[in-house]
């Protein structure tokens, strides 16, 4: 049996291409059947990727900004030099590039069709309309699923919804990655479960199997912030931990800032960025994928409130039992002597959400029936 995922799976950032990787790499565990990710280019996530020399929809200075960073600087370059890599040696695609045109086609190609996790459904990454490669909008007598898929904080107008209740009507059951998400489509869908994102659905110690250590040289303690967009509430609340700990920083972004960040690693690959996190000894993000890691790692850590985007956070540390991690300001930490946390029971909790993706996941003896 082979199955076909169709996920962000080509983009230059930690979660979105490690989520690619952990639901293909979960799928193709119990060796009864092989999952692969269908290699779409989706047009404006393509776009975005898209480096050029002058680009129209941008004005003059940016243009050059961009000129001089990318092409003279190279920063970036060895970065998504890196991803290419990865995903070229781990993440197995399809023989075939697919555009939406091509669409049809897959129903010859694939017993099962998973639309996957990451803001697939999020008509803001995918050029201000719902994708229906996203969807699965095809005639297809196998298996049609949506796992862990969102949409972000976005909300759905009256006319999206008509498209999502015509989409919703062919898959065979559907898991979105948040409860806020769920609770929005209520009225179009029912029966619509909540899943774990997929890098939580593999272990610490499967992580660490393609983890690898970052050549430069690195303190052996130290606090990780992750943070791309300069969230200087971030940037705050991790120059606080430094107090506290007496350890550097290590950032993943260059961010510009008065705090003194001790360390940027800005080029790093999937493999390097996880072999970093293994080594943290504490973890300060704002990024979703930020946090599940930390969780799954049992890494000390603060979430820090995303005001326009709240609500991925806020289900999964709900879901395993540490809502008090996520914190607004500096003026709103915890005293210092509760920084130390015991993951026992989030632990638990994950493994119950663990064995409920199983189920979910699970095709072993699932029977292809002709709509």
């Amino acid at each position: 049996m082979k199955i076909g995922i169709v996920t962000f799976h080509n983009v230059y950032n930690y979660g979105g291409m490690l989520q690619a990787y952990a639901l293909s790499k979960y799928l193709n565990k119990s060796g009864s059947y092989t999952a692969e990710c269908i290699d779409y280019r989706q047009p404006a996530l393509t776009e975005k990727y898209t480096h050029k020399l002058y680009d129209n929809k941008k004005s003059l200075t940016e243009n050059i900004k961009h000129f001089v960073s990318y092409y003279i600087l190279r920063r970036n370059y060895q970065k998504e030099q890196k991803f290419d890599q990865f995903l070229k040696q781990n993440i197995k695609l399809s023989d075939r590039v697919y555009n939406i045109e091509d669409l049809q086609s897959l129903a010859d190609e694939y017993k099962v069709l998973v639309s996957g996790s990451d803001q697939l459904w999020n008509p803001e990454f995918t050029g201000g309309d719902l994708d229906q490669v996203f969807f699965l909008d095809v005639k297809f007598s196998g298996l049609k699923l949506a796992y862990a898929s969102s949409a972000g904080a976005y909300q759905f107008n009256e006319r999206e919804s008509l498209k999502l209740k015509k989409y919703f009507s062919g898959y065979d059951r559907i898991a979105v990655r948040e409860e806020y998400l769920r609770d929005q489509l209520q009225s179009i869908q029912e029966d619509i479960q909540v899943g774990l994102d997929p890098t939580l659905l593999l272990n610490k110690m499967e992580w660490n199997e393609i983890a690898r250590d970052i050549q430069e040289d690195c303190p052996s303690e130290f606090i990780l912030l992750y943070t791309f967009n300069n969230d200087q509430r971030t940037l705050a609340i991790a120059d606080r931990v430094r107090e506290v700990l007496g350890l550097p920083i290590v950032s993943l972004f260059r961010v510009k800032t008065s705090v003194n960040i001790d360390y940027t690693f800005d080029n790093l690959g999937p493999e390097e960025f996880l072999g970093l996190l293994n080594k943290a000894s504490f973890v300060v993000s704002n990024s979703f994928h930020g946090t599940a890691f930390a969780v799954n790692f049992n890494k000390d850590f603060f979430s820090v409130y995303k005001k326009s985007n709240p609500y991925r956070v806020m289900n999964l540390l709900d879901r395993v039992g540490l809502r008090d991690r996520l914190v607004d300001d500096v003026n709103s930490l915890p005293e210092s002597i509760k920084w130390k946390m015991d993951f026992k029971n989030p632990n638990s909790m994950l493994s119950v959400l663990r064995k409920e993706a199983e189920k979910f996941l699970n095709l072993e003896n699932e029977v292809t029936v002709e709509k």
